[in-house]
């Protein structure tokens, strides 16, 4: 009887050992990649922006973005530049505003794209848009720029710029 009930308390506190080494590997594992998940800030050249005006954006070292991938660059409908109004999917953007030229990302993060144009939209002359062309990015309605690794797939990595406006006045850049 008595080896019953020291077999009993030993299986008890072996259970009770492994369970908190468990618990500790998980916390551990779980508050060293907290930060590691939160998106870095964007940096994009101050407006105000005009139609056509070539624009700077770039993201420093961060573990959010994956090392090597290619990063996407469009403008997007916000509508009044609040936050709730982000788009959730491509439909609110405009695929003609692309950037030309890969951007990829660097071993430690970071990436920047010099020279990145923005548009009134719809914009007839230089893209080929027709006046009914979604989004609409003026001097009153308010757009953002979608900077991520998948602009078909909102849920994976992407940071958004602050709303902006774009004059139609062309300016030379």
């Amino acid at each position: 009887m008595r080896l019953d009930k020291e077999y009993g308390y030993v299986r008890q506190m072996t259970t009770s050992i492994l369970c908190t080494i468990v618990i500790g590997i998980v916390l551990a594992a779980t508050a060293g990649t907290a930060g590691a998940d939160a998106a870095p800030a964007l940096t994009i050249t101050h407006g105000p922006y005009h139609n056509g005006q070539r624009i700077n954006v770039s993201v420093g070292p961060n573990h959010y973005f994956k090392p090597y991938s290619r990063i996407n660059i469009i403008e997007c409908a916000d509508p009044g530049g609040k936050a709730k109004n982000l788009p959730t999917s491509i439909l609110a953007c405009d695929g003609n505003t692309i950037q030309g030229n890969t951007v990829l990302v660097q071993p430690n993060g970071s990436f920047s794209e010099r020279g990145y144009q923005v548009y009134s939209l719809p914009n007839s002359s230089q893209l080929g848009e027709t006046s009914d062309t979604r989004p609409v990015c003026n001097g009153k309605q308010v757009c953002v720029l979608y900077v991520g690794q998948n602009q078909e797939k909102f849920s994976d990595p992407k940071v958004w710029s602050p709303p902006f406006t774009i004059s139609k006045l062309g300016r030379r850049s």
